[in-house]
């Protein structure tokens, strides 16, 4: 059997057809979808390029194909392309195949509009929080309270309609947006954790400065780098010697970069950009001494639990699924700088048997995150969703 699998991510297109990612999705989350389904079709959004930049991965291949869409940018991008949008969303109503919808995200409701038939099932992997996409501070949108307001009540209905359900989380997103009691669910990240990625800490001592690391791409402003810097000039002021080294790239670089001048801590802070491999990242993460996730929106945040595998002690915003991963004494509000810097200086005067304790409490919540620990739930919302009517 077939799967569509609706999107909302940015892919490109080379001349010879071949589909890229700039971050993240590569061909190797698509074959999780293989081990029930015969080939999978990712419906999404690309646009056309002359070639791929060195560190972009491959996304199509064996059994993984894509169905494009217009690459619009934005809610009058969307408005201008959405005739070419429903004309290929209603080529797919005719053909015999099962749908996932990745939500939150407009294009699922448009594939449910124009592309399903009349009392097909789909399958939905709720992966994130529209009440936390549209925050104060995550968008700057003029029609945010409106957004929200429209994407909170379409998840609902989503979650309700869906015969077969996945939660990024165990049971935050749950309680928000409770699935039908009639239908099938089940909770698991979208995380790929393997034995390389796990390591263990023997020794824990605080550097001068503390090294945190950050990870989190630059394209929207909801992963909080203006609010990790504003916390870094904070703990500046306060003689807490500290610098940032922030992994990830995007169009909001250089307005970070800009901002870290301004709040004079431009030596304070290094923008790393895209890393273009997994043993980088972990690099980087056994250099640290904290990482710090100051976003302010995640369904159940992979770079936390990557983080958390290396055995890092890892401060966080509370939003999503953070509390089922880290300590309270570790969680902060979203945008609540004072809090941030409260709790960094209390995690600098710990004794080194005091981290070692958090880093292997950490590593150990993180091995229920193990691929193979995972792989069974998916399986399992799959096959329910091919046995569906």
């Amino acid at each position: 059997m077939v799967v569509d699998v609706v999107i909302e991510q940015r892919f490109y297109r080379c001349p010879e057809n071949k589909l890229w990612t700039d971050n993240a999705f590569p061909y190797v989350f698509w074959t999780r979808y293989l081990d029930v389904f015969s080939s999978v079709n990712i419906v999404a959004r690309v646009s056309d390029i002359s070639s791929p930049k060195s560190d972009w991965k491959r996304v199509d291949g064996e059994n993984v194909n894509y169905i494009s869409l217009p690459s619009y940018i934005g809610p009058l991008g969307f408005v201008k392309n959405l005739p070419k949008l429903i004309k290929i969303l209603r080529t797919r109503k005719p053909i015999e195949r099962k749908v996932i919808f990745r939500v939150p995200g407009i294009l699922s409701s448009f594939y449910s509009y124009f592309a399903l038939a009349s009392g097909q099932s789909y399958g939905a992997e709720i992966v994130g929080d529209p009440a936390d996409v549209f925050a104060v501070g995550a968008s700057k949108n003029f029609f945010r309270p409106f957004f929200k307001w429209l994407f909170v009540k379409t998840l609902k209905n989503q979650c309700q309609g869906a015969m077969s359900l996945s939660y990024v989380t165990e049971f935050s997103l749950q309680q928000r947006y409770p699935p039908n009691p009639s239908s099938f669910d089940t909770h698991y990240s979208s995380i790929q954790l393997e034995e390389d990625d796990f390591h263990s800490r023997l020794v824990y001592l605080l550097k001068r400065p503390i090294k945190i690391v950050c990870i989190g791409n630059l394209t929207q402003p909801y992963k909080g780098c203006d609010f990790m810097l504003e916390t870094l000039a904070q703990l500046k002021l306060q003689q807490v010697d500290c610098h940032v080294s922030w992994v990830g790239g995007g169009y909001l670089q250089a307005d970070m970069q800009r901002l870290a001048i301004e709040l004079g801590v431009e030596s304070n802070i290094e923008f790393l950009g895209n890393l273009a491999s997994r043993q980088l990242i972990r690099e980087q993460l056994d250099q640290a001494d904290l990482f710090v996730l100051a976003s302010r929106q995640e369904g159940l945040p992979r770079v936390l639990i990557e983080a958390m595998a290396r055995s890092l002690v890892c401060i966080a915003t509370n939003v999503g699924g953070v509390k089922e991963l880290i300590s309270n004494r570790l969680i902060v509000e979203r945008d609540n700088k004072s809090q941030l810097v409260d709790v960094i200086e209390r995690v600098s005067t710990l004794s080194e048997d005091q981290l070692l304790d958090i880093g292997a409490v950490n590593y150990n919540k993180a091995q229920e995150y193990k691929d193979s620990a995972l792989a069974k739930r998916r399986r399992a919302m799959y096959q329910h969703l091919i046995e569906a009517m």
